[in-house]
Formats: structure tokens, C-alpha cells, sequence
């Protein structure tokens, strides 16, 4: 495992438009796993994921409104991503 080469991998698929980079990326900066821990930009990737329909996305966006990890916390909107 090596974190460095992960993120610049997933920096250009995601640049490419893949979903389960973006999804990817949104998990590194979420749990800090080689990049500081940085919720806005866990946000970023985990919505451009979603947008483009990837279902571990809107798992991911449930989780932060619901635990209000990065975002003011929101159940409704936590549940809307989670059903």
C-alpha cells in the first residue's frame, strides 16, 4: 500500500471523470490515510462520486450529515443519502 502512488492515481482518474476515484479520494482525506484529514475536500469527492451515481457515495455523504463529520449535522439529509 502506498499512499502516494494512490493519490496520484486516483487524482487522474478522477480528473478522467471516474466515480470510484472520486469516491476513493473522498475516503482518503476523510480518515487522512496519506493526506491530512480534511473533511471539505472528503465532501468534494464523495459529492462528485454521487452525482455520478456511484451508491458508496451517497453511503459515505449519509454518514457525514448524519454524523455531522465535516458538515452541520443533518439526519433528514443524512437519510436521504442513506435510502
Amino acid at each position: 500500500k502506498d499512499p502516494k502512488k494512490a493519490l496520484k492515481f486516483f487524482t487522474a482518474a478522477a480528473e478522467a471523470g471516474q466515480p470510484d476515484a472520486n469516491c476513493n479520494l473522498g475516503l482518503m482525506y476523510w480518515e487522512g490515510d496519506g493526506v491530512p484529514k480534511d473533511p471539505k475536500k472528503a465532501l468534494k469527492f464523495f459529492t462528485a462520486a454521487a452525482d455520478a451515481g456511484l451508491p458508496d457515495a451517497n453511503f459515505n455523504l449519509g454518514l457525514m450529515y448524519w454524523k455531522g463529520n465535516g458538515v452541520a449535522k443533518d439526519p433528514k439529509k443524512a437519510m436521504d443519502f442513506l435510502t
